[in-house]
């Protein structure tokens, strides 16, 4: 059986009632307003894990404590890895060169980006309900 080979990992940061969205910088570097999960880019050779940990640390200058795996999102052509965690810590230094803007949301207003067509990949609000029904000891 061959093994996806992912584009990117991203990762769902629940703390309370809400998660961390942000708005990744684009070619033109204007804010559009399209929200997406912090994350980017797995190098060569890297697993989809380590590299959710080291964008993470690249965009927020924070640490996460486990992981848990929420799916694989297909996104133009490409497979993206999600992970989600609940996270206790404290943003650093944000990567303005990386991230235009970051806040968070509670569910209903992630509901809200996606019927407003707000949402980078459109697979955001799907992998944060599954993520939250995991929390909750579903699937």
């Amino acid at each position: 059986m061959k093994a996806i080979k992912y584009r990117t990992s991203r990762c769902i940061l629940k703390s309370n009632n809400a998660f961390l969205m942000v708005v990744h910088n684009n070619y033109r570097g204007e804010n559009n307003g399209i929200w997406g999960l912090p994350g980017g880019r797995i190098d060569y050779g890297e697993k989809p894990l380590k590299a959710a940990r080291r964008e993470i640390k690249e965009e927020l200058d924070t640490t996460m404590g486990e992981l848990v795996d929420v799916g694989s999102y297909s996104y133009k052509g490409y497979q993206h890895k999600v992970y989600g965690t609940e996270f206790d810590g404290e943003i650093g230094r944000i990567d303005y060169s990386e991230l235009l803007e970051v806040d968070w949301f509670t569910l209903d207003e992630v509901r809200s980006l996606a019927e407003k067509k707000k949402l980078h990949a459109g697979f955001e609000f799907m992998s944060i309900e599954r993520f939250s029904n995991i929390l909750k000891g579903g699937y």
